[in-house]
């Protein structure tokens, strides 16, 4: 040991002396050293691995604090910089933006050759080129009773359900109707969540259990092979076993059903109903220069679906099931409009007469604000050349972001933000359509969330149709429930889940 003491002196010296460097370089020398910021996380990334994992989604709240205290622009990290202003918000996620997504943030949801996870615009805009006619309006028009269907089986499940007489878990009821959207629109498929048991399907317990673990990957990204794979590794203990094996059923399940379409593509689905691998192997339109995607493409961009766009879906309607409920006024108001041009329940009117009724409309608008969709801020690095982002010039290859709730909770731009008024959508002074490009729980620009037409179509049918057929009362929910959550991409409310008892309305 005396030996190697010197050797290990010297090493720890070096080691020191080179941390030493680097923190004088990032303080004092790098580009961004104009921007003011906490010394800590200014000087290294495990700054924010500590508010992520260790403060479990902590983030959010610890850089809204730092704006409050220096101010729109915050250095947050060796080579970040946060924007809290509306106009740096379009300059960063514009449609003509050439900024790409930041790889560490992105590479570590384990689909990286999906549309999501592409950091090259070119490969992305390829990509969205072959999905977009799946997810657009004639599309999501033309595969109507697809969703119909899905949001008529919860409305049944749920007075099946109150037949117990015990409170009802809408938010997981909410959720497996999203879940169940997916797999019908894209797969032809059902996942079985509205049959399960009061709605505890294994994939969005173990999603919403193991949902903390998404920051684990970012900062230790040799983590996330094994996170990703159709099997959980075998040294996990049988107690994270419980928690995950669901996501990993949920990853067999679809994997599954791809094998199927790719041995008989013809037999694998209804003969009125495009897949989502229509338009990726097989695709209706095919240009010149189309490759048909490998197995491992098409499985991840599949995967990449669920996740996002159950939770979206699942979280609005909670959250603005809940603020309905919770205002008497605001639910007789809905309830007379609906009966406007629905009389008869058995009689179901159409997405296309729902999209017209201005305070189902409103209502769906601000449970998307309230709700925010994604809460964690979205990177992008700024290139090729320097850029001027809210007024101000960022160096190239820098990191920048901007939370949706900024925007939404901006009280400048929405008076009393955090009230759920859906009256300023409809009011008559012209200010109310100024909103609209305010709300961004789709984010903006050529990488929003390519589901955007599906999503609105689901909130449609699924308000309309439990409001018009349904009499719902709260049970041990508050407000406080939907205000203060962790960031893990999605909200994760500190609160109660939704509990509801249901009967039946009447005509």
């Amino acid at each position: 040991m005396s030996l190697l003491r010197p050797f290990l002196e010297l090493a720890l010296l070096g080691v020191v002396l080179a941390s030493s460097g680097l923190a004088i370089w990032r303080l004092y020398l790098h580009p961004l050293r104009a921007f003011r910021g906490p010394k800590l996380a200014i000087v290294t990334t495990w700054y924010h691995a500590y508010y992520d994992i260790i403060k479990r989604g902590a983030l959010l709240r610890q850089i809204t604090a730092m704006h409050e205290e220096y101010g729109p622009v915050v250095r947050v990290g060796p080579n970040e910089l946060s924007f809290n202003d509306p106009k740096a918000y379009a300059d960063i996620y514009s449609s003509g933006s050439k900024f790409i997504k930041d790889p560490v943030t992105y590479q570590s949801f384990g689909v990286n050759t999906a549309s999501f996870g592409f950091i090259d615009h070119q490969a992305s805009r390829a990509r969205r080129d072959l999905l977009n006619p799946l997810f657009s309006r004639r599309s999501i028009l033309k595969l109507e009773h697809v969703i119909q269907s899905k949001v008529e089986q919860l409305t049944s499940r749920l007075l099946e359900e109150s037949d117990s007489g015990e409170p009802i878990n809408l938010c997981l009821a909410l959720h497996c109707t999203s879940l169940e959207v997916i797999a019908a629109y894209c797969l032809d498929q059902s996942m079985g969540a509205l049959d399960t048991p009061g709605f505890k399907h294994p994939f969005l317990t173990s999603l919403k259990t193991a949902l903390p673990l998404f920051w684990v990957f970012k900062y230790f990204p040799f983590l996330t092979p094994a996170a990703t794979d159709l099997y959980p590794p075998s040294f996990l203990p049988a107690s994270v076993l419980k928690i995950v094996n669901g996501m990993f059923d949920f990853r067999r399940q679809i994997s599954d059903n791809l094998d199927k379409f790719l041995e008989n593509p013809d037999e694998a689905h209804s003969a009125d109903h495009e897949l989502i691998y229509d338009y990726l192997a097989t695709p209706i339109s095919k240009s010149k220069n189309f490759t048909p995607l490998s197995r491992l493409e098409l499985l991840e961009e599949v995967i990449a679906l669920f996740p996002a766009g159950t939770d979206t879906v699942g979280n609005t309607c909670t959250a603005g099931f809940f603020h309905v409920l919770n205002n008497p006024p605001v639910l007789r108001r809905l309830q007379r409009e609906l009966e406007g041009v629905w009389p008869n329940k058995a009689e179901t009117p159409g997405l296309t007469v729902l999209e017209k009724l201005p305070y189902l409309t409103a209502i769906l608008k601000e449970s998307l604000r309230i709700s925010h969709g994604v809460v964690s801020p979205l990177p992008r690095v700024v290139g090729p050349d320097d850029a001027v982002i809210g007024g101000v010039r960022v160096p190239a290859q820098t990191v920048v972001s901007m939370s949706a709730t900024y925007l939404h909770l901006n009280s400048e731009i929405f008076k009393e933000p955090r009230q759920f008024l859906p009256e300023r959508w409809i009011s008559d002074d012209g200010d109310s359509a100024k909103l609209d490009a305010w709300l961004v729980p789709f984010s903006r620009g050529p990488r929003m969330c390519i589901g955007i037409n599906l999503a609105w179509g689901e909130l449609y049918l699924i308000f309309a149709h439990v409001f018009r057929k349904l009499d719902l009362t709260l049970f041990d929910s508050s407000p406080e429930d939907y205000t203060t959550f962790d960031a893990f991409f999605v909200p994760f409310f500190h609160g109660n889940d939704l509990h509801v008892s249901i009967k039946n309305r009447a005509e």
